[in-house]
């Protein structure tokens, strides 16, 4: 096969979406997991510095709210994304 035949921009899409396959496959559950549904989960506020709270859901991955307006060893409850240490929304349990 010659690669001589094949015009350059379709060439570069061909490589392109090669590299994204690559990508994908080497991410694995990273990518999965970036496009997964979230979750609302109780969340013990472990850690209060200044105005930067820390908070450990039940995947116990640590994550940092800011401009936090909790004390340490309040329960809140957080929405994250499964393995993303970002928290999309928080508030205090009614």
């Amino acid at each position: 096969m010659s690669f001589d035949s094949i015009s350059p921009k379709k060439l570069g899409l061909i490589f392109g979406i090669a590299a994204v396959v690559i990508i994908f496959a080497l991410l694995g559950s990273s990518a999965k997991s970036l496009f997964s549904g979230s979750t609302t989960d109780e969340a013990m506020v472990k850690i209060k510095e200044g105005t930067t709270c820390i908070v450990e859901a039940g995947d116990n991955i640590p994550r940092m709210i800011n401009n936090c307006s909790y004390e340490v060893n309040d329960t809140i409850l957080i929405t994250y994304k499964g393995q993303q240490p970002t928290i999309e929304k928080h508030e205090p349990i009614s």
